[in-house]
Formats: structure tokens, sequence, C-alpha cells
């Protein structure tokens, strides 16, 4: 079988008849449903051109990634909304220059797409599991040498061993002695017998190497043997002087290599985190704030004269201050920049107990939402004397504050809710907080918000007060 290209070609085509067979298939499904939805569609063979024509332009802006060797599901999942988001944009575009307005198909287009989505999805889904399972029966299959004696080879070697990434690992070239006796029985020779067994293995595919800085020489000499016998080079860098997500980016042309990953530090992913959340955040104070905003008026004015909202100075986005929105929940007190609320706090008010409880309280942050301020998931923000007490006490507790801060967050749906009576509780919340920055996805966030939805009418409610 060829190369990854070929294959994302071969996805291409798979796609290309599928999504055929969709359109005509979801053309007579909504005749025999809803026959006005397809009133104003005449030409069949045109609407298949035209889903093709935006589907082709989709998947050249985002190809799938069901070939790569290494990936997560959440990445594939991610690209295949890109891809039916830009189809859509593409496909209303094409049909709205080419007929009248009044003619548009709006009603079949958001139906066939939202469809198409979860079509897509599961058509992805299968033909992955299928290609993973050729390749752990040695098929499409990359034969790889590793050089080095390192933990950072031995751990790529435990990665790259998997049978269904496809590699078939030829073995070790290295200096010295190993304590790992699998490593050690794959070795092959000292660093400097590369070149001789590569001229009588000819069919190396790539080459993966950990070399010492001081080295120079027999890298760049690698590097161009690598390149005369068309094998692809890759020099491991010994990037285990930190632990966790690393990041390597180029300065000109010079590697430097981040502390840890963070997604939302890409424009794309800045945009579509912003968008969803500007559209979550529309929709939650359109359709549940005004109704909800009577009711607890009303009620928080029956129970505790003062003000109906409570505006408190939170650590945000690079350790800026904002002002944070709640409903008041507590009796107009002095203390309520100072001290944590407790689950038999007197300041609280029953009504006010109540929201806390299910986190109606926290419904007037989807405004700080609108404002840029928070968004919709993030590290929850903290108190400014709680900021500057657990930076002291809490290795990496400011880095938190590399993401904008959340109405709910990875933290608050594993437990790490409330009151932090102790200082492990402090430090698993963070924990968790900078968990979601390095791995963060847009599926993530889905996930958190549902768990927090449901969390909210089951047993978590007992830890928020």
């Amino acid at each position: 079988m060829g190369t990854e290209k070929h294959l994302q070609f071969g996805v291409f085509l798979i796609d290309t008849v599928l999504l055929t067979a969709f359109v005509i298939g979801f053309y007579h499904l909504m005749r025999y449903i809803s026959p006005e939805s397809v009133s104003n569609i005449q030409n069949i063979p045109w609407l298949i051109l035209i889903y093709i024509i935006g589907f082709s332009f989709s998947y050249f802006l985002f190809p799938s990634l069901i070939q790569v060797r290494l990936i997560r599901s959440e990445a594939i999942i991610t690209r295949v909304v890109y891809t039916c988001f830009m189809m859509l944009l593409f496909i209303s575009l094409i049909i709205f220059v080419s007929r009248p307005f009044a003619d548009f198909p709006r009603k079949f287009l958001f139906y066939s797409m939202s469809t198409y989505l979860v079509f897509l999805l599961v058509e992805r889904t299968i033909l992955r599991k299928i290609l993973l399972r050729f390749r752990a029966n040695k098929g499409n299959t990359k034969t790889i040498v590793l050089i080095g004696n390192e933990r950072t080879v031995h751990h790529l070697y435990e990665i790259l061993k998997t049978p269904i990434y496809g590699y078939n690992i030829a073995g070790f070239f290295y200096d010295g002695e190993c304590d790992n006796s699998e490593i050690a029985s794959m070795r092959l020779g000292g660093v400097s017998d590369i070149y001789g067994w590569i001229a009588n293995h000819p069919r190396i595919n790539e080459i993966y190497g950990y070399f010492p800085k001081e080295q120079h020489d027999t890298i760049n000499m690698m590097s161009k043997f690598c390149d005369n016998h068309l094998i692809r080079f890759y020099y491991i860098p010994a990037i285990n002087v930190f632990k966790g997500n690393m990041s390597i980016s180029f300065m000109e042309d010079i590697p430097v290599i981040a502390r840890r990953e963070e997604p939302l530090r890409k424009s794309k992913n800045k945009f579509i985190k912003r968008v969803f959340d500007i559209i979550f955040s529309l929709c939650v104070l359109i359709l549940v704030f005004p109704w909800m905003f009577i009711l607890v008026a009303i009620m928080i004015k029956i129970q505790s004269p003062g003000p109906i909202f409570f505006l408190q100075e939170r650590t945000g986005l690079d350790g800026k201050v904002f002002k944070c929105i709640k409903f008041r929940s507590m009796q107009v007190n002095d203390d309520a920049d100072e001290l944590q609320a407790t689950k038999d706090d007197s300041r609280k008010f029953p009504f006010g107990n109540f929201m806390r409880k299910t986190n109606i309280d926290e419904i007037p942050q989807f405004l700080n939402v609108l404002m840029n301020d928070m968004s919709v998931v993030g590290p929850r923000p903290h108190m400014l004397k709680h900021t500057a007490e657990y930076s002291k006490l809490i290795s990496h507790f400011m880095v938190r504050h590399f993401a904008k801060p959340g109405i709910t967050g990875l933290a608050q749906v594993n437990g790490f809710r409330g009151e932090t009576r102790y200082i492990d509780q402090m430090e698993g919340r963070v924990k968790k907080d900078i968990e979601y920055i390095e791995n963060w996805t847009f599926l993530l966030d889905l996930k958190i918000i549902i768990k927090t939805i449901a969390n909210m009418f089951g047993n978590e409610e007992e830890k928020a007060y």
C-alpha cells in the first residue's frame, strides 16, 4: 500500500462516493418526510455537484487525519467538525450566487449538513478502525531504526512498537551497555556500525536518532547519509528536561522547546473557542437569563435586602484583574473578599444556598464571557487574596492564568469544586487546570459542559456551598 498521501487521496475518493450516495438518499428521505423542504430543488445532479465542490474546498483546507499514524481521536472529531463547517459555508456561497435568494433551500441545507456531520464522523471512525487493523496485520508498515540508549529513545520505542501504528522496528544502534533487556536483545551494533548495516538493508524508511549535543559532526554525517539513501532522518532532542507535554517551534532556523503545549495559543483554536463562547452565552442570556433574573431578583429581595448582583475582583487571563459578576447569594458583609464560603456559612441566606448548590448564582458570568473576561470553560477565577496566597504555597499555581478563566472547568467536574480547606485540594485543582491548558480540544469543552449540567442534578451538589 502507498504512503500517507496516497491514503489521504483514497479517503477523499471514498468520501466523495459516499457523499454522493448520502445526498441522493437524504433528498429522497426529505421528499417523504418534508416535501416542502425540497420543493425548490429540481436538478439533483447539480445539487450533488454543489455538495462535492463544497466538500472538495473544505477537504483542501482540512484534509483527513485518519491516515496519520499517531493521532488522538479528539483531533479526528475536531477535524470532521471543521470540514463540515467550511463545507456548509462553501455550499451556501455557491447556492447563493447561483440562484435567487427566495429559492435558497435553507431547511434542506441545514438538515442535510447536520446529518452529514454525524454520517462523516461514523464513516471516518470505521475507516480509521479498518486502517489500524490493517497496520496491525503488517499492512502499510514503515521499517525504522532507532539510534541511542537514552530514556527518550526508550520512551519513543514504547510508543512506536504498538502494532496498530504500523511501525516495523528493525532494531537499535547504540554504544555501551543497556539495562533494558528487551532493547538489548534488539541491538544491531554500535552507532558507527549503522552505515555498513544500511548498505545491506536498503528497505529502511526512517531513522530516529539521539546524539549528545557535542556530536554535531556525527549528526550532520548521519543526516547526509540518510539523504543519499532516501531515508528520512529524525533527530531526537534531549527534551526530558521537562516533565509533561512540550512544544517545539523555530526562531528562524533555531529550534526552541516550550515548557508545555498550549493549544489555545493557536489563532485557529482561539477563534473556535471564542465563537463558541459568544454563541453559547447569547443562547443562555436570551433564553434563560431574563426569566431567571426576575425569579432570582424577587427571591433575593424577599430574603436579603441589598443588591441583586455581586461583583468581585478576580484574577483573569495573564494575571489581569476583572470584575466577576454573580447573583448575590450571601448577606451583605465585609468579609466577602477575604473568606471562602463554607458548608454551614451563616452569611448565606436560604435561597442563596440553593443558588450555590445548583450553580444558578454563576449565570450572570455569561455576561463576563460576552465581555471577553471569561470563557464558558476554563480554570475557575480566584479572589485576589487567594491568588496571592496560593501562588506562594503551590508550585505552578500561576500557570492556570495562561488560559481565560471559565464558568466551569475540568477541575470542577472532577471533584475539585467549592471550598478548599486543605492545600492538597488546591494542588489537585491546579493540576487539573494545567491538564486542561495542555490538552484543550473543542470536544473536551463539550464534555465538561455536559458533565457540569449532569452534576447540577447529581451528587456533586453536596460539594457546592
